[in-house]
Order: structure tokens, then C-alpha cells, then sequence
């Protein structure tokens, strides 16, 4: 079946990362947004060539040129524009769109009536979001069975982003532009096999964090919302010990505090990340 051909505004929000990629390039460092390569347009010692990946644009210090994806592709082919569209047709797969284009998500859940759908549900492959993923500094995850890439609509516009599954098999959803539950908000209750020890979190990635620098020697708790941890106390009381790694706030001290005056086997463990808003906050701040 012949490929539609793509317009020109679909051109210009491919991801510029992902052409690069694509054509084996390999960035030499990431600084925030900033993803800096040795220029493929030229021959350099030093990398000049930049790419701002919240606007998906580049620009070439050696050339002192820049601009966007079809811009890109034009000039390091000598393409002409009917020519560029065609070569990325190859990229027209609405996945490999800039991860840009879901900035105004945050808009559109404030609409009340809001129709919701989740499309497809993968292992994370996107990019963008194991881009994400990495600048949070969470790099073991491919064995996290409630952590997946969910592609989904928000009133007939599409989205994807990090999802976390829930008890009732909701997804807490992540990404740069998007925090939102889809489904019925709940916790997250993770039996590793560990009967006497449980380990409670806010969120998912307090948890990712925790995973990656620590033994996990306990089941968990993942709460998605400060406020469920009072439907929990049935869970909470099947266990000898609970390790408490709230947040450093007023809702997180409040809800240890409370818990610690239920649970006698309670213990408050966020001393070491103290001077952080929480957990992952503490990670992205630590060198080991």
C-alpha cells in the first residue's frame, strides 16, 4: 500500500534526535535540552551542532545556520522541499513525532468533559521517553512489569507517554508535559515475595529511584496520591516492618507522622534525602 505523503506542518515536528539517530549519528553530550553532536553537515574536531529538543530546532555554530527538521534534511541532502517530504515519509509514524508537540497536554485536562482513551499499551521503545527516563537518572526499568509506554487520545488528539499501572488497572501517566491518572486513581501494591518487610512511596519514580540504588529486599507500596494511604491500612498491617519515604513536605510529613502514631512498626527513612523535595529529587542531585 503506496504512503500517504505528509504535509509540511508534520515535516517540520518530526524529531530531529530521531533523524540523526536514524542515520547513526551519536550525540556527544546533553546539557538540559540541549543535545550536542559532531556536525553532520561538515567536517569538525570540536562538536558545534546543537539541538534544542523542547522546540525542536538545531543549529550549526560552524555553519552559523539552523532551523527546523525540513531545513535539516534539505540542506544536508540538497534536497528540494517536494524531495525532503518524501524522505520523511519513512518518519510520518505519528510515534516518532517531537516529543514538543504534547506541550499544551496540560490544557486540555482541564476541560471537565474530557474523553480519555488508551490506544496501545508497549514495553517503553519511544525514545523520548527512555530520554526522559535517563534524564531522571532511571536506567533499570526493563524489568518493571507496571511500567510501560502508553499511547493514548485526549478528545481525538493523540498522546504518549510513561504509564504506571495501578491496582485497578489504571496508568498514573508521565512525561514532560503531561501528569495525569487515566482511570480509576489507586495505589500501586507490589508483592515481591518479601511477607515482613513493606516499603511505601508517593510516587512511581521515588520508587524507580529507591530500585536503582538499592536492594530490594521488601514488597511495596506506591501510593500515586498522598491522600490514599488512608484506604491502606489493611495492606500496611499484614507486615512487620514499613519503611515510610515520603515527601519532604507538608503532606508527607503530616501522613508519616499519622502513620507512625498507627503503626508501631512504622519507621520514617527520609533522612538521608532530607535536604531534598523527595526521593528523586535526592537522586538527580547525588553522585555515587
Amino acid at each position: 500500500m503506496k504512503r500517504k505523503r505528509i504535509t509540511l506542518e508534520k515535516a517540520r515536528n518530526i524529531s530531529i534526535e530521531l533523524v540523526l539517530q536514524k542515520m547513526n549519528y551519536t550525540p556527544s553530550k546533553t546539557i538540559g535540552f540541549d543535545i550536542w553532536y559532531s556536525s553532520p553537515l561538515h567536517d569538525e574536531k570540536t562538536p558545534s551542532f546543537k539541538i534544542n529538543t523542547k522546540i525542536n530546532k538545531w543549529y550549526d555554530h560552524g555553519l552559523q545556520k539552523g532551523g527546523n527538521t525540513i531545513d535539516f534534511v534539505a540542506i544536508k541532502f540538497n534536497y528540494s522541499i517536494s524531495e525532503v517530504l518524501k524522505f520523511l515519509e519513512k518518519y510520518s509514524d505519528r510515534s516518532v513525532f517531537s516529543f514538543q508537540e504534547q506541550k499544551n497536554i496540560a490544557l486540555i485536562f482541564t476541560e471537565t468533559e474530557s474523553k480519555i482513551k488508551i490506544n496501545k499499551v508497549t514495553e517503553i521503545q519511544h525514545f523520548a521517553l527512555k530520554k526522559y527516563l535517563e534524564n531522571r537518572k532511571i536506567y533499570n526499568y526493563e524489568n518493571e512489569s507496571n511500567l510501560r509506554e502508553v499511547h493514548y487520545e485526549v478528545n481525538g488528539k493523540k498522546y504518549f507517554g510513561i504509564g504506571f499501572k495501578n491496582n485497578t488497572e489504571g496508568y498514573e501517566i508521565r512525561s514532560k508535559y503531561a501528569k495525569i491518572c487515566i482511570g480509576k486513581k489507586d495505589v500501586t501494591h507490589l508483592v515481591k515475595g518479601y511477607k515482613n518487610k513493606l516499603r511505601i512511596f508517593e510516587g512511581f519514580f521515588d520508587y524507580l529511584s529507591f530500585i536503582n540504588k538499592f536492594k530490594s529486599d521488601s514488597d511495596f507500596l506506591i501510593l500515586n496520591s498522598i491522600t490514599l494511604i488512608n484506604r491502606c491500612d489493611e495492606i500496611l498491617s499484614k507486615y512487620d516492618e514499613i519503611e515510610l519515604f515520603l515527601d519532604n513536605d507538608a503532606a508527607g510529613n503530616e501522613q508519616t507522622k499519622l502513620t507512625l502514631e498507627k503503626f508501631n512498626n512504622a519507621t520514617d527513612c527520609r533522612a538521608f534525602y532530607k535536604d531534598f523535595k523527595d526521593l528523586n529529587e535526592w537522586l538527580l542531585n547525588t553522585t555515587f
